[in-house]
């Protein structure tokens, strides 16, 4: 009789554990905003990052949906100053919900960077026009990323590497653009920190 309850507690046990892998998986495969599945995780220079929070970026006072997008975080947190200037790596996954022109992403990031840089901005004026440089037109659907890296600041165009721009002080200056005093929109950089403004 212990055997058979010894081998029966098991087996709960083996049965429980899958289930929770189970459902594990299934709440770990995305995060969908407005249509847009984001992965709930990404893997970057051998660190796997996780979702901190997603947003929407939205276009004029009509609110039309630019891009969906997650930030990714070694260690998740809700304070957009201390997650610009820690080391560790970071990640903006977006995804295209309109077209967009290279010269209209351009711009945004001439905005972005003059209302949102706080340090050594001057001379990190170069990094930023080189880019600029590296924007494409991009379709709906189509995908970019920047990798927030210790040496720079890794650029993906439709799953591609494109570029790699600055150093760590460019690293830290760029992710403002989404998550510092001025973002874009209010939404999404509190979709990025988890509803935190």
């Amino acid at each position: 009789m212990r055997t058979i309850g010894f081998a029966r507690k098991n087996l709960l046990l083996t049965v429980g554990a899958l289930v929770a892998l189970a459902s594990n998986g299934n709440t770990a495969s995305a995060a969908e905003i407005s249509g847009v599945k984001l992965p709930d995780q990404v893997s970057v220079a051998g660190k796997n990052l996780k979702l901190n929070g997603a947003g929407l970026r939205q276009a004029t006072i009509l609110k039309i949906n630019v891009y969906a997008a997650g930030l990714y975080l070694e260690n998740s947190s809700n304070d957009g100053e201390a997650i610009a200037n820690s080391n560790q790596i970071k990640s903006i996954e977006m995804v295209f919900m309109r077209d967009v022109s290279a010269k209209q992403m351009a711009e945004e990031f001439q905005e972005g960077f003059e209302k949102n840089c706080v340090a050594g901005c001057a001379e990190l004026k170069g990094d930023l026009t080189k880019l600029q440089g590296l924007m494409k037109d991009l379709k709906k659907g189509d995908s970019m990323a920047f990798h927030f890296l210790a040496d720079g600041v890794a650029v993906m165009i439709r799953g591609q590497k494109v570029g790699s721009v600055g150093d760590k002080a460019f690293s830290h200056q760029l992710i403002r653009c989404w998550i510092g005093k001025n973002p874009p929109n209010a939404g999404l950089k509190e979709g990025f920190l988890a509803g935190k403004k």
